[in-house]
């Protein structure tokens, strides 16, 4: 019985049955991957339904007389560093359209221990290499921009233009 099972294993690898070149399935294969990433390129951009063309953000610095500057609280954070006990103090004034100045100071208000928290929160994880001169100080301001508009105006609409730093001390 031994025997015959071997003989039917020789018959079947000696005619070659089941067996084929993998060329044709590795031509399929990249066939199939390039029609695939061609396909976004040939076909016209859709938008999607329902999507309105929203005003465009405005980041750059502005005319003093159309924007007015709202301070907020200074925070001290101890910095992420393994060794050394560091801090940062910083103090922040945003730049806002002149005409939404008094709203964007009640919201402010409403939300300052949200706000706050966020702040000190985010500066703790940072280490000194993180802040550290200008790239890591303009990181930084985007941040804050970037969070206080998201929590301040959930419509997506941008109103901090700007955040500049009164106060940035690291010891």
């Amino acid at each position: 019985m031994a025997e015959e099972a071997k003989k039917k294993d020789e018959e079947e690898e000696g005619d070659g049955a089941g067996k084929g070149s993998p060329l044709p399935w590795i031509l399929v294969t990249l066939l199939c991957g390039g029609m695939g990433m061609a396909i976004p390129y040939l076909m016209p951009a859709a938008e999607a339904p329902g999507a309105e063309e929203q005003p465009e953000p405005v980041f750059e610095i502005l005319d003093p007389e159309d924007t007015a500057f709202v301070p907020f609280d200074a925070v001290v954070v101890n910095l992420d560093e393994g060794a050394l006990t560091r801090f940062l103090r910083v103090a922040v004034t945003l730049q806002v359209p002149k005409e939404e100045e008094e709203s964007i100071k009640l919201k402010m208000e409403e939300k300052k221990a949200v706000l706050k928290n966020w702040l000190i929160n985010q500066i703790s994880d940072k280490n000194l290499e993180e802040i550290r001169g200008g790239a890591g100080q303009n990181r930084l301001r985007r941040e804050v921009r970037d969070q206080f508009n998201t929590v301040l105006f959930p419509d997506g609409y941008d109103r901090i233009y700007n955040v500049l730093f009164d106060e940035y001390n690291v010891q």
